[in-house]
């Protein structure tokens, strides 16, 4: 019987041991997803004394190869982050509790232990919860919170002992720690499959003010299997939005920006060896490479003289959520971008520029780039 597409999930889980699959961990809800089981074809194209080229025809070598498109979740994204960049290094929030009940339009709270000014808060679970930013904290405990977003105060009320948490700080660098492999399954609707050993190779986001900010992710992994019908948790939070886009380089903050799309990759290779077996030894994940596009309003020429000075500044995009859908961020720097094409376009009403940059090894970095995502996940990716 016909299918519907649609009722497909994918889970992915961090592996343990590289190639020892794990049940997911958490959903993928995904815009496209490819994947297909690579085998090299060997063919017998010896000739026998007849007039046919192909004499045989043989299975070899087999890897498998997943095309993702997805939304940037900011819960989900730094999976991907640490899966291509590297390592997440947590500077954990502040989880704590109500020490009073709240009113609707309460401006301050009472918390067992302090938040510092200007964090963003989640403030109880489920239907009754709020997201707010905090001011400065006074008292010895329990601690007066100021709440100065919403400006209006808290709109649920809460009971005392609820749950309050501050973002957690996730910062993911390159490193000699070696990237974590994945595990991914998917059930197709007709059955479920895995493959383990994954690794990241591609990671390209896409920044448009007129949309949600996309991701397109790639993975080289050993071969799939069938797998027993597994249960994924999906995020429940926004994506990050494309007009929530802030750009800065050369030194400021630029309002010029139209498009920004950047791929952090690694070359990835399924590497058959001496073992007997079509499947892998290892997927081997090479150096890393970070390459953008920006379109820019052209109305000075300030992004143009990065190009033409080959100023090499630092180059970050950031998006936030508004506050009260939870505020959650993700900043990408490259403290070091070369800025390698400039190129003015004349052919839209507006006049627009076309950048190409790439990031270059620096010790702010301590490479080519960094991610910086502040979500409510308090344990590493």
């Amino acid at each position: 019987m016909t299918q519907i597409s649609r009722l497909a999930t994918l889970g992915l889980a961090k592996e343990a041991v590289a190639g020892t699959w794990l049940a997911p961990t958490v959903g993928i809800p995904f815009l496209k997803g490819d994947y297909e089981d690579m085998y090299t074809e060997i063919k017998d194209e010896s000739i026998r004394g007849n007039d046919t080229v192909l004499q045989g025809m043989y299975q070899g070598v087999v890897h498998a190869e997943w095309q993702l498109d997805v939304m940037a979740y900011p819960d989900l994204i730094g999976h991907f982050l640490c899966g291509v960049i590297g390592p997440d290094v947590v500077t954990a929030g502040v989880s704590t509790t109500l020490s009073a009940s709240t009113i609707v339009g309460a401006t301050s709270i009472s918390t067992a232990a302090t938040i510092p000014a200007g964090s963003i808060i989640a403030i109880d679970t489920g239907t009754k919860l709020e997201y707010a930013t905090t001011g400065t904290p006074t008292g010895s405990g329990p601690y007066t919170i100021p709440i100065t977003v919403p400006a209006t105060g808290l709109t649920q009320a809460h009971n005392s002992a609820v749950t309050v948490v501050s973002q957690t700080t996730h910062t993911f660098k390159q490193s000699t720690t070696a990237l974590p492999t994945y595990s991914l399954t998917l059930y197709d609707t007709t059955q479920t499959v895995s493959c383990s050993y994954c690794r990241c190779s591609d990671l390209q986001m896409k920044i448009d003010p007129k949309g949600a900010v996309s991701l397109a992710v790639k993975y080289v992994s050993f071969p799939s299997v069938t797998q027993t019908l597994q249960t994924e948790t999906f995020s429940t939070y926004d994506p990050l939005l494309g007009w929530s886009w802030n750009m800065t380089n050369g030194g400021a903050a630029s309002t010029r920006g139209l498009t920004y799309d950047v791929t952090v990759k690694r070359a990835t290779e399924a590497i058959a060896s001496s073992d007997g077996t079509q499947a892998p030894r290892e997927v081997f994940a090479g150096p890393i490479e970070v390459d953008g596009t920006y379109k820019a309003i052209f109305e000075n020429q300030l992004d143009m003289q990065l190009y033409l000075n080959y100023t090499q500044t630092a180059a970050t995009a950031s998006l936030q959520q508004p506050v009260p859908r939870g505020g959650q961020s993700l900043s990408l720097t490259m403290s070091k971008s070369g800025w390698y094409k400039g190129k003015r376009d004349l052919s839209s009403p507006y006049v627009q520029a076309d950048f190409s940059l790439s990031g270059i090894y620096n010790t702010t970095d301590g490479g080519a780039v960094q991610a910086v995502l502040k979500n409510f996940q308090a344990s590493a990716y």
